[in-house]
C-alpha cells in the first residue's frame, strides 16, 4: 500500500506514527509539507519561541529528519501539493506527481483575519507557522507598541511575549471577556484583572476598524473612534480550515466533511485535524486532532475498523504563567440550567457545572493539583457527591453559587 499524508502538523505526524508502527513492511508512507522546517515542531511552543530570542529553530523541532528516516516516513519539505486527482489516485505538487492507495488530508488551518482596513501595511501579521514567528520575533525586538487583536489563547500568549520584552502591549477582544471558548464571563474578568496587574492593557467588547500608516503600521483605530499607537499588529482571531485542495473534489462546508471513519466523500481519501468537519464541528484543538488522526490511520490500513464518535472538549494550557483547564465548556453552559459550584481566590477560579450529580463542564484557573480528580470524575461520569471530599480537601471553600 502507498500511504500519502498531506500536512505535517499534529494530525499529520500522529497519523504517520500510527502507520509507521502498524503497516506492513512492503507499504510506504510519503508525507508532504509546504514549510521548509526540517521536521515536526510543536506549534504550542511558538509563543515561547517569540518571547525568547535565544531559542533557535532547532530548539522547537520535536522530530527531526533522522526521526522520519528511522520511522521509514518519506517526508518532503518545502513541497506544496497543488492538486488531487481522484480519477487516477494521484497528487500533483509543485515538483512532481505521486500515486496513492490511501490519502490523508491533514492540512490544518490558517488564522482567520477579520475585515480590517490596512492589512497590507508592513508589520501587520497573522500567525500559523514558525516562519511567521520568526518575522514577528524580529519586529518585537525593534518596536515599542504591540497591538494583539484577539483575546484567545494564542493572542494572550503572544501578548505576554511582547510584554516580557518591554513593549507597551494592548489586547483587543471582540467578545465581552477574554478566552470566550474556555472561560465564562466571571472567569474572563478575573483573568483580565490579573493580566492588567502585570502591565498589559486589555480592551474587551471592542472591534478594530482600521490599521493606519503610510507604509508601515503606525496606529490602529477602534470603531468607537479611539486610536492607539502601534509598531506591530498581530491578528489572532480564530482559524479557517485549509480546504482549497478539497473544494472541487470533495464535499465541504466549513471543513472537509467526514463520517465516523474519518472518510471523506471520495473513496480512499480521509481527513483529520483542523481541516476536518465531523457532525458540524471543527474542534480546533490538539487532543481531537490526535484522536482523529489515530483513527483515520487505523482505518486507512484496515477499512472501517474503528469508529470516531466525536471528542470531549478539553483544553489544558498555560495562559502566560497561569494554569488553565476547561473541560466540556463551550460558552453557553449558563443557558442550560445546570447547578453551579464555584470558588474565587487570588488568581484562582473554579466553576463546576453539574447535572444529576455529574460534572458536565468545568473551569479551573490557577489550581493545577485539582485537575486529576476533576478529570477522573468528568471523563468517567462518576458521582460528584461520592468524590466531593477529595475536591474539598484541595479547595474547602468550593460552594454552590
Amino acid at each position: 500500500m502507498e500511504y500519502v499524508i498531506i500536512g505535517n502538523g499534529v494530525a499529520g505526524v500522529s497519523a504517520a506514527q500510527v502507520l509507521s508502527s502498524k503497516k506492513s513492511s512492503e507499504s510506504t508512507i510519503t508525507q508532504f509539507t509546504d514549510e521548509s522546517i526540517p521536521g515536526y515542531y510543536n506549534r504550542p511552543k511558538i509563543p515561547s519561541f517569540i518571547a525568547n530570542n535565544d531559542l533557535r529553530i532547532e530548539d522547537v523541532i520535536a522530530y527531526n529528519m533522522d526521526w522520519y528516516r528511522r520511522k521509514n516516513i518519506d517526508l518532503h519539505i518545502n513541497e506544496k501539493i497543488e492538486k488531487i486527482n481522484i480519477e487516477t489516485n494521484s497528487i500533483d505538487s509543485n515538483k512532481n506527481s505521486y500515486s496513492f492507495d490511501r490519502l490523508l488530508i491533514a492540512t490544518g488551518a490558517n488564522c482567520r483575519c477579520p475585515p480590517i482596513e490596512g492589512q497590507q501595511l508592513d508589520h501587520f501579521f497573522t500567525m500559523r507557522n514558525l516562519s511567521d514567528a520568526l518575522l514577528i520575533r524580529k519586529r518585537l525586538k525593534d518596536g515599542n507598541n504591540a497591538i494583539i487583536i484577539g483575546g484567545g489563547v494564542l493572542g494572550l500568549e503572544i501578548a505576554n511575549a511582547a510584554a516580557l520584552q518591554g513593549l507597551n502591549t494592548t489586547v483587543i477582544e471582540f467578545f465581552s471577556h477574554l478566552l470566550p471558548r474556555q472561560l465564562d464571563e466571571e472567569g474572563g474578568q478575573l483573568l483580565q484583572e490579573i493580566l492588567e496587574s502585570r502591565g498589559m492593557s486589555i480592551l474587551v467588547d471592542k472591534t478594530v476598524q482600521s490599521v493606519i500608516g503610510s507604509k508601515e503600521v503606525e496606529q490602529i483605530q477602534i470603531k468607537d473612534g479611539k486610536t492607539i499607537p502601534a509598531d506591530v499588529v498581530l491578528a489572532c482571531t480564530g482559524i479557517e480550515p485549509r480546504i482549497s485542495l478539497a473544494k472541487d473534489i470533495l464535499k465541504v462546508r466549513m471543513g472537509i466533511l467526514v463520517n465516523e471513519y474519518l472518510e471523506s466523500s471520495v473513496n480512499n481519501i480521509y481527513a483529520a485535524g483542523d481541516c476536518a468537519e465531523f457532525q458540524g464541528k471543527i474542534y480546533g484543538l490538539i487532543p481531537p486532532s490526535i484522536q482523529q488522526a489515530n483513527i483515520a490511520a487505523t482505518n486507512m490500513m484496515n477499512s472501517r475498523s474503528e469508529k470516531y464518535q466525536g471528542s470531549k472538549i478539553s483544553s489544558t494550557l498555560k495562559v502566560t504563567d497561569l494554569f488553565l483547564c476547561s473541560l466540556g465548556y463551550n460558552g453557553n453552559e449558563h443557558e442550560l440550567g445546570y447547578e453551579v459550584m464555584k470558588y474565587i481566590g487570588k488568581e484562582q477560579y473554579v466553576k463546576l457545572f453539574i447535572q444529576e450529580d455529574k460534572i458536565k463542564a468545568a473551569i479551573i484557573l490557577g489550581i493545577r493539583k485539582l485537575l486529576p480528580i476533576i478529570k477522573k470524575i468528568y471523563n468517567n461520569e462518576l458521582s460528584l457527591s461520592n468524590n466531593l471530599s477529595e475536591i474539598k480537601a484541595i479547595i474547602p471553600n468550593l460552594n454552590e453559587a
